[in-house]
């Protein structure tokens, strides 16, 4: 079975109840990671009329705090049900499904952030799963990546779910290959602390990139 398969039959829903389930959406700030970085972006800035699309959304929380905040335009994917519930319920407009398949139009979003869940997509779909975020994001527009980070791939059995591997890389490479994109931040800091480290193991980074191809 397909990664993107386990959790879309049962493993993001597990994942939405050891993670997430019952906690307040509205108890997120704005020193939450990919909103610290989303609210810099200043071209377009993040208020009413701007497109924002969260791939791997879970409860939808950073979506509700731009939606209630910033009057942003919120759309969610994820492959819990039970989280796109929650979602939908504070008011984003939210879908299940996976990466590496977008029902969005082309040019549909200013910005479009993975919110922690690249390192679970199979490896055989990360090529989709960028040409799809691509697809959807606006030429120029704002990509944000939250996940785990290593110079150099890495594989480790994912310890919740028998037959799962969690991967972690610099995710930024499925993008700046291209010339259209560059890196405008990226920020190493330790998974659960906060804070930098020097412990490999606990890397996640945050990193902004702008898709700017000159051409519309």
């Amino acid at each position: 079975m397909k990664q993107k398969d386990a959790f879309l039959s049962a493993e993001g829903d597990a994942w939405f109840a050891r993670n997430v389930s019952g906690r307040d959406v509205r108890g997120i700030d704005e020193s939450d990671p990919v909103l610290v970085e989303v609210l810099k972006l200043t071209s377009p800035a993040p208020g009413p009329g701007v497109s924002v699309l969260e791939i791997g959304c879970g409860d939808g929380a950073r979506l509700v705090w731009l939606k209630e905040h910033r009057g942003c335009n919120c759309h969610g994917i994820d492959p819990s049900a039970r989280a796109i519930d929650v979602a939908i319920q504070h008011g984003v407009a939210g879908q299940r499904g996976t990466a590496e398949h977008l029902p969005f139009a082309d040019g549909m979003f200013d910005i479009v952030v993975f919110g922690f869940c690249l390192y679970l997509c199979d490896r055989e779909d990360l090529f989709r799963v960028a040409c799809e975020a691509d697809r959807v994001l606006k030429n120029p527009g704002w990509l944000v990546i939250l996940d785990f980070y290593s110079p150099a791939p890495l594989e480790r059995a994912y310890r919740h779910r028998a037959g799962i591997h969690s991967y972690k890389m610099d995710y930024r490479s499925l993008f700046t290959w291209h010339p259209a994109y560059t890196t405008f931040s990226h920020k190493v800091q330790h998974h659960s602390e906060g804070g930098y480290t020097d412990d490999s193991g606990e890397w996640v980074a945050t990193s902004v990139l702008r898709k700017s191809s000159g051409l519309s």
